[in-house]
Formats: structure tokens, sequence, C-alpha cells
């Protein structure tokens, strides 16, 4: 029999990240038999029309309407005693199973429940070196060092929070929600950004870089667009006055129609886990620029076999490596190529089954 699961996630409406995976996840679970409650701390109603609008094979939660309160008292206490008083109330509404906790503080609200032969499966989607330099390590430790298992983004992640002291730790990769049939076209001249217009995601260092490229008179028949929405839109719309062949376009929908007309994508960011954005563009055959940032990164790009990695937030060099993708054709096809084989393994079923094997073990 198919245990019963409940995955909880800080909220379960926004498109980026940790959202985007545990829907993906819960459709392979009912997918496959599965009881799956998905179960969203707070709520972004301003997301949630879309979808609502959906019929989803699982059943969807959010245990407040809105968000926390931001002052700490009272009020904030009887909000939080509120919630998990509902969060019990759904564990306590059929057979006890798993509960998967995609973030630290959603693990932080399920130990304050009474978790009677329930087995607990917690997830971190960032790396070990960002939490390391950050209050993230402990707050991880805290949390998850009691929990059936811990599961870190790659191998390396997990030995190095083993070694932290974190005794249950192995890997689990975030999965690719579907397969693109088509490959990118290997003649594409389109450089695209893909994600969030935030600090951490450096948008502004590939500004730079882009600037460099244009004033040493490198790439002129490439373009260069920035994919996404964030606090600095507006920073990267002022570029385009200044710098020619750049774009800013909204978020799209459907990623791999986008990524099938990229040549390359670029990746500059300061902080990663393993991103989705380049995992949809290895999937299309795009080889990558990304910046060296975790070991996520560096084994989705497989030793340099399907992109390369530059330094961290060094404008010159991500410059550098872009032009060595973008002016050498044959680079490229091979990189391409190379990166759709090396995604195999992240399609959805192939991850599910190591999920259900990882089942499996902690329901002995």
């Amino acid at each position: 029999m198919s245990p019963r699961l409940v995955i909880l996630a800080n909220n379960v409406d926004e498109v980026g990240g940790a959202q985007r995976v545990v829907h993906t996840l819960a459709a392979g679970f009912a997918a496959r038999g599965h009881d799956v409650t998905l179960i969203g701390i707070e709520s972004r109603q301003h997301l949630r029309e879309s979808l609502s609008s959906q019929a989803l094979p699982y059943s969807v939660v959010r245990l407040l309407d809105e968000g926390y309160v931001k002052e700490p008292g009272p009020e904030l206490e009887a909000q939080r005693a509120d919630v998990i008083a509902r969060l019990q109330a759904i564990l306590d509404s059929g057979p006890a199973g798993i509960i998967i906790t995609a973030q630290v503080w959603a693990m932080e609200h399920v130990s304050h429940c009474d978790l009677a032969g329930w087995r607990r499966i917690g997830q971190y989607h960032s790396s070990f070196e960002a939490a390391s330099h950050g209050p993230d390590l402990q707050r991880v430790l805290d949390a998850y060092w009691q929990a059936d298992r811990f599961l870190a983004l790659t191998p390396v992640d997990a030995a190095q929070f083993t070694a932290a002291g974190m005794p249950n730790a192995e890997a689990m990769p975030n999965p690719l929600a579907s397969w693109p049939a088509p490959a990118a076209d290997p003649q594409s001249r389109v450089i695209t950004y893909l994600g969030r217009f935030s600090v951490e995601k450096a948008p502004m260092t590939l500004v730079q870089a882009w600037r460099i490229l244009t004033w040493s008179g490198r790439l002129p028949d490439w373009q260069l667009q920035f994919v996404g929405s964030g606090p600095y839109d507006r920073r990267l719309r002022e570029a385009i006055d200044e710098l020619p062949r750049l774009s800013v376009r909204e978020p799209v929908a459907d990623a791999y129609e986008l990524l099938t007309g990229t040549g390359i994508l670029a990746s500059p960011s300061l902080i990663e886990g393993l991103p989705l954005a380049v995992m949809e563009a290895l999937a299309c055959g795009v080889p990558v620029v990304a910046s060296d940032c975790s070991a996520g990164v560096r084994e989705l790009l497989d030793d340099e076999r399907c992109g390369v990695l530059v330094s961290r937030g060094d404008a010159a060099d991500l410059a550098r490596g872009l032009a060595t993708l973008a002016e050498n054709a044959e680079l490229r096809a091979g990189m391409g190529e190379h990166g759709r084989r090396h995604m195999e393994s992240y399609r959805l079923d192939r991850v599910l089954d190591r999920w259900e094997r990882l089942f499996a073990q902690v329901l002995r």
C-alpha cells in the first residue's frame, strides 16, 4: 500500500525554486497512486488564481490566508498556535505516513506537532556553502538532525552536512517536471538570462560582462535577453538605453519554448543550489556559462563537459566564458549534446524511482 504523503513548504503559490519542486513532486507522487496533500504555511493570494483554476491530482491547503503578522507579540503567538493546530488536524485526519518538508521553516512548524507514527524527510534547496556562510547551517542542524532522512541536493553537499554533524544526510536531486521533445537550435545567436532579477542572482554582473564584450567589439551578431522579474527590473531596463542588442522580457510560462531559441544560457548567480534554469537549458541542449557558486552547479556542468564555469562576481571572467562559447560553434554543439544526455538522470520518473526507494527504507 502506498504511504500517505504530506508535503509542507513555506508557501505553495510562487512560481520559482522550492515551490515548483513541491508541485512537481506532488503531481508525480499522485500519478503513482499516493494520497498527497501539499501544504503551504503562508498564502500569496495574488498568485493563487491561476493555480486555483487548475484541476490538480493532489490536495492543496494553505494554513494562513495571508502571512504571519510582522511584529512579535501575543497576536503572532496566537497565529502560530492556530497554524500548528490546523497542521495537526490535517495529520490526524488520516493514517500516519511520511511528511516531507521542503524548507527549514516548514520543519520548524512540524516539530511542534504530535508525530506519532509519522516518518519525516527534510529537504534543503540551497548548497552547504550557502548554509555555512549564513544563519541557515545551525537552523538546518537543529531542525533536521532527528528526521528519518535529511536530503541535500548533491553527494558533495550531503557529505559536507554529514561532516558538520548531520547523521542522516544523503543526496536527492530535484527533478525536471517534463522533458523537452525538440532540442534547441544550435545556430541561435541569443544569450539568455532566465530567473529572478535580484542581488543573489547577479544580473548586473552579466550587464557589465555584456558592456565589456560590446566595448571590445566582440559578439556583434549576438543578442542578450533577460527574462524574469524582481527588484533589479528598473536597473536592467535602464541598461537597454546604453547597451546594444540587449532586451528585458517578462517571465514566461514555458521555459522550454524560450530555451529552444537560445544559444547560450548565462547563470551569473552568487548563490545557488541545483538551479532549475540550468537543468532546463541543458535538457534542451543549450550549453551554459555559470558562476562557480555551488556543488550543484559543478555537478550539472559535469566537469565543464556541458558548459563553462567562471569566477563568481567577476564580470571580466563571465565575458571571457561567454566569448569562449559564442565564438566556437563546434564547442557549443558538443556541449549541448552532452548536456542533453547528462540531464537524463534528472527526468521525473527516474527521480521518483529514487524517492520511492527512500520511502521503502524509512518505513522499514
